[in-house]
């Protein structure tokens, strides 16, 4: 069914808008499951960004078919429930970060506070990890855990999961939400801390091409997201039907011929 009005849909987040990168179905059916990975990010954000008491410990079975868990989660409403061996990497990450002069410069500012705004007339939303407010703008830093802090393997990663377009989606709202002073984006970057020892850190500063290449890629998953909501489809990959053939394999005659 069709949704003109859009007032009565939720607002557009990043952490959904993203699932256009595999197909509008998946926007449709919403996130996938939480992941060691997605746990270990989130209790980083919580000691460095937000509360520090959302960070609890369960050394048992994480299965929320038993009464034990099942139990302990009613006590930690909205935690992040780590494993010991979890928690470990976490309080090394945290530490690592705390020793970065330079990471430590940039996640301290205006952390996790929610903006909403309006982009064609729908309803957005999302919270910046840290904000910095300067004379004529601001400073946009977001905080990511990965498997490889080093350059060129994190950039790679970053592209893949669309980092890019994650902070310029934050950009946009910082430059139009009402309720930071009106001004650009002066400069983005990532902080990003390896989830292994020995834990490394390295930042990453968003160059003018990639801040475009993320600005690009937002506009085309939102702009098919309103033609979806216009039009009540959310398709899969494709529509029409994909012809199957086979692939041409190049011949080394010389290799043939020894």
């Amino acid at each position: 069914m069709s949704s003109n009005d859009t007032t009565l849909l939720d607002p557009v987040r990043f952490s959904r808008l993203k699932l256009f990168g595999k197909s509008a179905a998946h926007y449709a059916h919403g996130h996938d499951g939480e992941t060691s990975s997605m746990r270990k990010g989130s209790a980083v954000h919580s000691f460095l960004l937000g509360d520090a008491e959302r960070v609890k410990l369960y050394a048992g079975k994480r299965d929320k078919r038993t009464k034990a868990y099942q139990a302990f989660l009613e006590e930690n409403p909205d935690c992040d429930i780590l494993s010991p061996r979890e928690f470990v990497d976490v309080d090394g990450m945290r530490q690592s970060l705390a020793r970065h002069r330079r990471a430590t410069e940039l996640l301290d500012g205006i952390r996790e506070e929610r903006i909403e705004w309006t982009l064609a007339g729908r309803a957005c939303a999302g919270t910046p990890d840290v904000v910095h407010v300067r004379t004529g703008g601001k400073i946009l830093v977001e905080l990511k855990t990965a498997q490889s802090s080093a350059p060129q393997l994190f950039q790679w990663q970053a592209r893949k999961l669309a980092y890019h377009a994650q902070v310029a989606w934050y950009a946009h709202g910082l430059e139009t939400a009402i309720s930071y002073t009106p001004g650009p984006v002066l400069e983005q970057y990532i902080v990003a801390v390896e989830s292994s020892p020995p834990y490394p850190v390295t930042v990453f500063r968003l160059t003018p091409r990639m801040r475009t290449a993320g600005e690009k890629q937002c506009r085309i998953w939102f702009e098919h997201l309103l033609v979806c909501e216009r039009t009540g489809s959310f398709p899969g990959y494709v529509e029409s039907d994909v012809d199957w053939d086979e692939e041409e394999v190049e011949l080394d005659w010389d290799e043939e011929a020894a």
